[in-house]
């Protein structure tokens, strides 16, 4: 088994505790994440997502429950909190209304610069960093306020990317991107993981995008988790994830309903070019090895 690097157990979160206007926004949340994987996070609007991730960094502090950072509870100590931020880099939803420095350059050292890392360390972490994200080194010394909306996004997650996170933790990053803008994302994030080795967590409306990227799937449903697994472990219960409001990948409800039709597919097609490579296999009287 992998080291686990984040864990919860039975971890909960009150809004407004206390007040008529009291609401349980996580309950009795238990998981493990191990190194190197990425884990998508889905559920439907108010399940619980955001919330659940910004306790994994300490910005919310559980109502009951505790967080384990790398075997730590990362509230035995205060003190440790600041530490725990770095590790666990969190990136938000539109990120790119938090750029707010005169160059790109700037921008993506903020975070390295607050870590106390001298100026060539620094330097190297935003080099890295840009390149991460797919943008050349002459976009340093451009204001970040010249980029267009898909720049300025990529500029925002290479500044949590340049503090080198054990755990990088996005939410809805392709969220507002038009579909070019949303698989250039996807793919920076699958390079990220695969040249750094880090655990990656990310949200996302789009069972699709996850379905392309995730090792685990975590699915929400009002506050609670109600399937955690590989993606065909959890895409299999599509019923009870259109019950829960969730929209499985269009493909993967075509072949669902060619299986209830009586047709020998298989029901784990989560792209088209899966599906392409499905009917070809049952018009050539045998499925082709991928």
């Amino acid at each position: 088994m992998n080291e686990i690097v984040l864990k919860t157990e039975k971890l909960a979160y009150v809004y407004s505790d206390g007040t008529p206007f009291r609401r349980v926004a996580i309950d009795d949340v238990s998981i493990e994440i191990e190194k190197g994987e990425l884990v998508g996070i889905i559920g439907h609007t108010g399940s619980g997502k955001s919330t659940l991730i910004q306790h994994f960094n300490g910005l919310l502090k559980q109502t009951e429950g505790t967080v384990y950072v790398k075997g730590k509870d990362i509230w035995a100590n205060k003190s440790d909190i600041r530490q725990v931020r770095f590790t666990v880099g969190l990136c938000f939803q539109y990120p790119e209304y938090q750029l707010f420095e005169e160059t790109v350059a700037k921008d993506i050292a903020f975070g390295p610069v607050n870590m106390g890392l001298g100026k060539e360390e620094v330097d190297r972490r935003v080099r890295q960093a840009i390149s991460f994200v797919g943008l050349d080194s002459s976009y340093l010394d451009k204001s970040p306020f010249d980029l267009s909306g898909g720049e300025k996004r990529r500029v925002a997650i290479a500044g949590v990317m340049a503090m080198e996170p054990e755990i990088l933790v996005l939410d809805e990053p392709c969220a507002g991107l038009d579909p070019k803008g949303r698989d250039t994302i996807l793919e920076l994030i699958k390079q990220y993981r695969e040249k750094t080795g880090s655990t990656v967590i990310i949200i996302s409306h789009s069972m699709e995008d996850v379905a392309k990227l995730a090792t685990k799937v975590l699915v929400m449903n009002k506050g609670r988790v109600v399937a955690y697994g590989n993606v065909d472990e959890v895409y299999s219960r599509h019923n009870e994830l259109v019950e829960m409001g969730l929209n499985i990948p269009q493909i993967t409800s075509l072949f669902v309903r060619l299986k209830e039709k009586g047709y020998n597919v298989r029901t784990n097609i989560y792209s088209v070019e899966e599906g392409r490579k499905e009917l070809l296999s049952i018009l050539k009287g045998g499925r082709e090895n991928d």
